[in-house]
């Protein structure tokens, strides 16, 4: 096999590759044996029609095609170790010729993985920003585990709705007097304040009794995914059928007990403080990374290719799909709510896509460059936590890995994490 190498351009590159007589011949016989069976002739059964007698009546450049795809695909893995190459695509694949009685030619343009070249990468000085807890954060956090425990106590008929009641509503929404699609509801529940509705709407809620009626007026906001709706001015008709008021529970010992194992109030907010400190230590070590990797790539030079960038945003929008099936959602739906199309979606993720692909190439440069490699060890660890947390045998998460071709990925994430602790240790200000 002759192989030729030529760069068209800034990380693609051509390769011109002759395959012997002797490899096409064979190649079409597969091909015969593999599309044997969409033949029939009088005389014969479907797919049994002899390889002679095909050729004769329709000419051997019936198998031609399936010859072709049956050598690149058989040489062209081999191509691309022979040169070393490391694509980031499927290749252009232009067969330049196919004869029987000739050697097979073909021409692969392949876009390959570009090379980074790494600026200071050590030395950075990034300083550590280093978060002290007040007694004022532990007391929010209290109230905030208080209102969790808040029970909603129905008010009197003559109570008044106040900010961060609830009230049971039914409400119709009126264009021009006319009743709009989406504008009603009956018995919902709804918490002033928490902004919910349209801006203005919760607003005029405020100091109504049960029973009453309000007509709230308000102008629908510009950007409302309802263009027949958008900027205009509404009434919706509110009918007030029950006012509910949060009931804080005392904060004392009895609290304290309530809500976990903890003795007396004081235990519970000695607790607070010290999960309160883990956090803050942990939102520090992540800061200092990311500054830490910022720092690091913005010193770095690639030219990434297109393709690459395209790749990683098609990545990124399947995540945004299954999060929101995840929770039961459309992404469909998403879109015509938001207004918009997925071309808009994809233009906002590209900057995120171009970055994260320089992370990777940034973290794989490091890597080789310091001869940071995993460890067996190091990789079942990995697995076993991935184990641990779909809760299924060890053995049984590595052979599904292993089956689906994913054992590189996991090995790779595990080799990123150490790239980026060493760049972290080596670049914070001490």
């Amino acid at each position: 096999m002759k192989i030729e190498m030529t760069n068209k351009e800034t990380n693609v590159v051509v390769l011109k590759v002759e395959v012997p007589q002797e490899q096409v011949e064979q190649a079409i016989a597969k091909a015969y044996v593999n599309t044997r069976k969409d033949y029939s002739l009088p005389g014969f059964r479907k797919g049994k029609v002899p390889r002679n007698i095909l050729e004769k009546r329709f000419g051997i450049e019936i198998f031609y095609e399936e010859a072709a795809n049956i050598l690149v695909q058989d040489t062209y893995p081999k191509v691309i170790e022979e040169q070393k190459l490391d694509p980031v695509d499927h290749p252009d694949i232009t067969v330049d010729q196919l004869d029987s009685e000739q050697p097979f030619v073909y021409t692969a343009t392949v876009t390959v993985r570009p090379e980074l070249k790494l600026g200071k990468y050590k030395g950075l000085k990034i300083a550590k920003e280093e978060k002290s807890v007040s007694d004022e954060d532990v007391e929010a956090e209290i109230t905030a585990l208080q209102n969790s425990k808040a029970r909603l106590i129905a008010l009197d008929a003559d109570g008044v709705a106040a900010q961060n009641d609830q009230v049971i509503i039914d409400f119709i929404g009126r264009l021009d007097g006319v009743e709009f699609e989406g504008g009603t509801g009956t018995n919902y529940p709804l918490a002033l304040g928490s902004g919910s509705f349209v801006p203005g709407f919760e607003e005029q809620l405020i100091g109504a009794k049960q029973g009453e009626t309000v007509l709230v007026k308000l102008t629908m906001p510009q950007e409302y995914h309802s263009e027949e709706l958008a900027g205009k001015d509404v009434e919706f008709e509110v009918s007030i059928k029950e006012i509910k008021r949060k009931a804080l529970p005392a904060l004392d010992d009895d609290f304290a007990k309530e809500v976990g194992d903890y003795e007396t109030l004081a235990a519970l907010k000695d607790f607070i403080k010290e999960r309160l400190e883990d956090r803050a230590r942990q939102e520090a070590d992540d800061k200092l990374r990311n500054d830490v990797l910022e720092a690091v790539r913005e010193q770095a030079e690639v030219d990434i290719p297109e393709v690459m960038i395209e790749n990683e945003t098609d990545a990124m929008l399947r995540q945004m799909e299954n999060r929101f099936a995840q929770q039961g959602l459309k992404f469909e739906d998403f879109l015509s709510y938001s207004g918009k199309t997925l071309d808009d979606i994809k233009a906002e993720m590209r900057l995120g896509a171009e970055k994260n692909v320089k992370t990777e190439l940034l973290l794989d440069t490091v890597s080789k460059v310091e001869n940071i490699s995993v460890e067996e060890a190091e990789l079942a660890k990995e697995i076993a936590q991935l184990a641990e947390a779909y809760g299924q045998e060890e053995k049984a998460v590595r052979s599904a890995l292993e089956k689906n071709g994913q054992l590189e990925a996991i090995e790779q994430v595990v080799r990123h994490r150490k790239t980026l602790d060493f760049l972290t240790d080596i670049n914070i200000k001490q």
